[in-house]
């Protein structure tokens, strides 16, 4: 694809499409300098922390409407990304940015539909093992409504 070729693919495209357009971009120039996947840059992936009185680490994502299907909707694939992602993170945090893990299993339960606004996990390691790590999550939306929940299961990798 040239420049050239681009420049006429988004001529026709409207207001909401080149808006949409320019979110995307600018995700694929923050991964330059950002540890974060292409993906985590779209959901606007945040990880504020351990949270003592939770007892949870927590992670937070913005449901825009690149990421809803066509009932208007988060896309269940995406609460899964964000779910494996929060996981991911709360794994990183545990054991150090510097082993690599991967997922081995997860489940999910989708309990209510996530509309717009911000997601917030709370991830719970429930049994850390040398190579084995498990992991509960809970999402819910701004009005603390319970999106999803799910269990996890990591690999830690030598």
């Amino acid at each position: 694809m040239t420049l050239d070729g681009l420049l006429k693919e988004l001529q026709d495209l409207n207001a909401n499409e080149l808006e949409t357009i320019h979110k995307q971009v600018q995700a694929l120039k923050r991964t330059r300098i950002s540890p974060l996947a292409y993906i985590e840059e779209m959901m606007n992936f945040q990880s504020p922390g351990y949270d003592e009185q939770e007892e949870a680490y927590i992670h937070r994502m913005l449901v825009t409407d690149e990421l809803k299907n066509r009932y208007k909707i988060l896309h269940g694939g995406i609460t899964a990304t964000f779910i494996d992602t929060a996981m991911g993170s709360t794994v990183f945090q545990e054991v150090g940015q510097d082993r690599r893990s991967v997922t081995l299993d997860l489940n999910i339960s989708f309990l209510k539909p996530a509309v717009e606004g911000w997601l917030t996990s709370q991830t719970r390691v429930i049994k850390k093992g040398r190579t084995i790590i498990v992991l509960e999550t809970k999402v819910a939306d701004e009005r603390d409504r319970l999106i999803a929940r799910a269990a996890g299961t990591f690999f830690r990798l030598s």
